[in-house]
């Protein structure tokens, strides 16, 4: 399994899987626009109020120089004091590329309903808005970017392809990527400790009860995680485990078989495990992947979907408790790791190798920037 050349010879599983942690490890460093602008909202709200005049803001404050630069962007003037309401529809195909929960938003930023969408009513609207703050962190829960043969990360953003091959298709692994990674970002989810109950968002979470997170794009599908706190098994299916014969499950499944040659089903996710991990894509895909939970990952699976659910599509990690280092109030970071998408025939078998912009682009030809973007910008920068 897995691909067959990279670092002028052979690349084994074992630099594939350093790549990859070297990429999770790197995660705090490089951020999505909507983790960039969520991470540094409190700070820039606390600046806004002491005080000062609204249009030098931004020297304070990172987050409200990026404002800034979005409503100069917008108003395509710098220093710009409003926009009006004719200048903003002109300019929206931009502005959804760039930033499409603000593309619908006009009437919610203009306050006083006057026709002019003025820098104060800007600042306010995205500081202070919390249909805004809540879209913008339901963005971030689910987060998809691909690394490259050298480790590095490029953040996939449907709305603005960076590649003519990502335009209206879920973005396939490039030639030079070695694996999409999709993360998933579980606020609100009290895990259980010590018989405690798990809550989510208030509401108690029973065993072999999941949570299912919002659809991603990535490797050429379009699938979504099921998170499983209190473990794939029902009380009383585990209670029925615990009392049959140790290693049963295994023995009918094949997994005892000594013979090497012999193909090996996955296990059954662990009735004894604090959770379990699932993936849903649509039935006749075949992806290689991987799970992981916080710090923890499975082995690389080869897993095919049918209408019904397979033991391949769940993972559990090992341990029977919730890993103590998890504080409540934490946010839970699962998710899976894509090395090959089997049936993706634009992309086929192609080897991830070091390779320059120039070869790159022979390879798959970038998007052409639509108008004047802002250089330098997190919230107005493509994904790569």
């Amino acid at each position: 399994g897995g691909f067959g050349g990279g670092f002028g010879g052979v690349t084994t599983q074992q630099q594939l899987s350093g790549l990859l942690d070297l990429a999770q490890e790197e995660r705090g460093g490089c951020k999505s626009k909507y983790a960039y602008f969520l991470d540094n909202h409190k700070k820039a709200v606390d600046t806004t109020r002491s005080g000062g005049h609204p249009l030098f803001y931004g020297d304070d404050n990172p987050l409200l120089q990026e404002l800034r630069t979005v409503y100069d962007w917008m108003a395509q003037d710098r220093n710009a004091s409003k926009i009006s309401t004719r200048s903003f529809k002109q300019r929206l195909p931009e502005i959804h590329k760039k930033f499409p929960l603000l593309a619908t938003n006009f009437k919610r930023m203009d306050a006083n309903s006057d026709g002019w969408l003025e820098w104060e009513e800007f600042l306010h609207f995205c500081l202070h808005d919390l249909r805004l703050q809540k879209m913008m962190r339901r963005a971030r829960a689910i987060t998809v970017y691909g690394v490259d043969a050298g480790g590095l990360r490029a953040f996939k953003d449907h709305t603005d392809p960076v590649h003519m091959c990502e335009a209206g298709i879920p973005p396939p692994i490039l030639p030079w990527e070695v694996a999409h990674v999709v993360e998933w970002r579980i606020e609100g989810l009290s895990l259980s400790r010590r018989g405690s109950p798990v809550l989510y968002a208030g509401a108690q979470i029973r065993a072999g009860s999941s949570i299912a997170s919002p659809p991603f794009r990535a490797a050429g599908i379009c699938g979504h995680l099921r998170f499983y706190p209190k473990g794939f098994w029902t009380e009383t299916q585990k209670r029925k485990k615990e009392g049959q014969p140790m290693g049963s499950d295994e023995v009918a499944a094949g997994l005892l078989e000594q013979d090497q040659n012999v193909w090996r089903p996955a296990p059954l996710p662990s009735p004894n495990s604090w959770c379990c991990l699932g993936v849903c894509a649509p039935a006749g895909t075949r992806l290689v992947l991987r799970f992981f939970v916080g710090d923890q990952k499975s082995g690389q699976r080869d897993c095919y979907w049918s209408p019904n659910v397979h033991a391949s599509q769940l993972w559990s990690p090992p341990e029977p408790h919730t890993p103590e280092q998890w504080q409540p109030g934490d946010a839970v970071t699962v998710g899976v790791e894509i090395l090959r998408n089997v049936d993706e025939k634009h992309t086929g078998l192609a080897v991830p190798r070091y390779m320059g912009q120039t070869s790159r682009l022979c390879r798959r030809p970038l998007m052409p920037e639509v108008g004047r973007g802002a250089a330098g910008s997190v919230l107005l920068g493509r994904s790569q």
